[in-house]
């Protein structure tokens, strides 16, 4: 049978947690939690400091420093819908006490997943502050009004005391704080999660294009030289009879009209099986490349020195003045079996590259 003991209302956020005069330890527990839940803790930034931590290990965007305050607020918000029992304290020596704290932890990811699926599927923002800062703000009113609780745990406070005054550890405390909070990083890192596939999807076309690899370097942990080297391979090699001494031309024209293609990247949608994204890319096909070969071999040579220089004029040409064709849009899924296989005919995203920048 559980120690007779006394409830805390429910809430939990930053806090003092040195007093002075109290009875006892567990009562002195007990003034701590509601002190708690009005002022807020040092415990709650120390649990978001650990959230941010692994999220930014996750994900190549990081925590917005503009979201620290409302976030630890939001933790706040969760812990207020959690209910403790403190029980009697148990005296371990002269200056220590134990006491034991029983509640049925809030669970963020239960209580939310459902409507965030709602509200991502929806999204319309890729500002990660904003789009977070929305979604803590409507879940706050989910843990309000209807929490999911998990199975009952007990925890364990340490309580020093020195002269008249307790102090509750600052382990132990930080350990029940983190364990009646479950899962409550799970609505920034669902927002974050789609933007940051929409941040790669934009820098991997942006490298693949155009050249600007800085993004698409920290997406794949990749120097930005190693980016720049993935980004020249193969892709701006001269036809093998085209004269050596117009290659350098013909690599410039090139990289100009692939500089200028045009596509507007979609907010992505996670697939049923969880497994990748789908996204609508909407391009207006560049066609400079496509016309230039076709300009270059409406023309007569006599040489491989005219030919040569019949094709990186006509390059130059269209790089100066590119043509495009009618806007269009495209559903793609972006996985890992689908970036493998991009550089295969047929495939979704090679399709995707041969449609920004029609081929001759």
């Amino acid at each position: 049978m559980r120690k007779p003991g006394f409830l805390i209302p429910c809430l939990f956020a930053l806090a003092v947690l040195t007093g002075c005069n109290k009875d006892t330890a567990d009562k002195y527990v007990g003034e701590q939690i509601t002190s708690m839940k009005e002022k807020g803790s040092d415990s709650f930034a120390a649990l978001l400091e650990e959230g941010i931590a692994q999220s930014n290990e996750a994900y190549t965007l990081q925590f917005p420093e503009e979201l620290r305050e409302p976030y630890q607020e939001f933790l706040k918000d969760s812990f207020n819908t959690v209910t403790f029992e403190v029980s009697s304290a148990k005296k371990k020596s002269d200056d220590t006490f134990s006491v034991q704290v029983t509640y049925t932890p809030i669970n963020v990811k239960r209580t939310t997943e459902g409507p965030n699926r709602e509200y991502l599927d929806t999204l319309d923002n890729t500002d990660l502050t904003a789009a977070a800062s929305s979604i803590i703000e409507n879940d706050a009113g989910l843990l309000a009004d209807s929490p999911v609780h998990d199975d009952e745990v007990i925890s364990t406070l340490d309580v020093k005391k020195k002269d008249d005054a307790y102090t509750i550890t600052k382990d132990s405390l930080d350990a029940f704080v983190r364990q009646a909070v479950v899962n409550y990083m799970e609505p920034y890192n669902q927002v974050c999660d789609i933007i940051d596939t929409y941040d790669f999807i934009k820098s991997y076309l942006n490298a693949s294009f155009k050249g600007d690899v800085a993004q698409f370097a920290l997406h794949t942990d990749r120097t930005e030289e190693e980016a720049l080297a993935w980004y020249e391979e193969d892709v701006f090699d001269p036809p093998a009879d085209l004269s050596s001494a117009y290659a350098d031309r013909y690599k410039a024209a090139l990289k100009t009209i692939m500089s200028q293609c045009q596509y507007t990247v979609g907010i992505p949608k996670k697939d049923a099986g969880n497994s990748g994204y789908t996204v609508d890319i909407t391009t207006v096909p560049n066609k400079s490349f496509a016309d230039a070969y076709q300009e270059f071999e409406s023309g007569v040579y006599y040489s491989l020195d005219e030919a040569s220089a019949g094709l990186v004029q006509a390059m130059e040409k269209y790089a100066a003045a590119p043509t495009f064709g009618e806007e269009t849009t495209l559903n793609v899924t972006f996985n890992s079996s689908s970036l493998l296989s991009a550089n295969q005919q047929n495939s979704e995203l090679y399709n995707l590259a041969t449609t920004i920048l029609l081929m001759p």
